[in-house]
């Protein structure tokens, strides 16, 4: 008897193509709870919370085994959540999932960045712009759901956009994921947009202002020795790393952030034993089950 192999088949999952105000395309995927069908909107509920993601080429797949690994384990917390990757139309015989436009989506526009750099304020407005009401509607139209609370998730240049977005449009999520920032990017020009946002003054009661979430893992600054890896391979690696403080710059910002009053709340951690790549899986599935889970979480 002879067996015949079929796409596997996602269910509870959109994928959507949407231009931005170049006429540029980014795939959208919005992942609904595996019984989302069932779902009711109950009038005084606190809204369906969604969490938003760049590199949406790499991370949706993970991020969406997350939500339906959380809820099928809990559902007493939280009954419900949506999760939306921002990417880009790589072709599915591609062997490499990272688009180039990423650079500069992800950077923000500091002065002296290369040409493919700087583009992150004008990918922000596209995600509030375009993306944010498309999904609102998408809610509204599937189940009549009132939309809660929405974070941001972004890992590496990612993790960049989301400082970024925090510092200078601090009101367009109510919590920020970062992953393996790139503080060290363009000269570590981000902290120059930190120390404004530290500086500002607040009229916003504690509960109303914004949360982040900081992660890395610890073999971005001390990165073990490859299998077959030379010597002088593997010292160049480790300078590179070092260079880069990927976990002190990670720590240093966290000390300076949490005294600054601007944030309802922040946390930080390092995951031990992971690397650049491998760490991305451990901050998705955490990010989004503190966001999703434990929310307001707490110091």
């Amino acid at each position: 008897m002879l067996s015949y192999a079929t796409p596997i088949q996602i269910g509870s999952t959109e994928e959507w193509s949407l231009l931005n105000q170049r006429g540029q395309e980014y795939i959208v995927q919005i992942g609904y709870p595996r019984d989302w069908d069932s779902y009711k909107s109950c009038p005084g509920d606190e809204g369906v919370p969604i969490v938003y993601l760049t590199d949406g080429n790499s991370v949706f797949l993970t991020a969406l085994e997350a939500l339906h690994r959380r809820l099928s384990i809990n559902r007493t917390t939280f009954s419900t959540g949506v999760i939306v990757a921002i990417g880009y139309p790589v072709p599915p015989n591609s062997g490499f999932i990272f688009d180039a436009r990423r650079s500069w989506d992800l950077t923000p526009p500091a002065l002296g960045a290369k040409g493919n750099e700087g583009g992150a304020d004008e990918f922000i407005k596209f995600i509030n712009d375009r993306v944010k009401p498309f999904v609102h509607e998408r809610l509204r139209d599937t189940h009549a759901a009132k939309v809660g609370e929405e974070a941001l998730y972004g890992h590496s240049l990612g993790g960049l956009f989301s400082l970024h977005t925090l510092f200078t449009h601090p009101n367009s999520f109510d919590c920020f994921i970062a992953s393996s920032p790139s503080i060290w990017w363009h000269n570590e020009f981000i902290l120059k947009e930190e120390a404004t946002f530290s500086k500002k003054q607040s009229n916003v009661i504690n509960s109303q202002k914004p949360s982040l979430i900081m992660f890395v893992g610890g073999q971005e600054q001390n990165p073990p020795r490859r299998r077959g890896e030379s010597d002088e391979e593997h010292q160049k690696r480790e300078k590179r790393h070092n260079e880069r403080r990927m976990v002190s710059n990670v720590f240093d910002m966290y000390c300076r952030l949490k005294s600054s009053g601007n944030l309802h709340n922040i946390s930080s951690h390092v995951y031990e034993g992971e690397d650049h790549g491998t760490v991305i899986a451990c901050s998705v599935s955490r990010g989004m089950t503190t966001f999703l889970e434990d929310w307001p979480f707490q110091i």
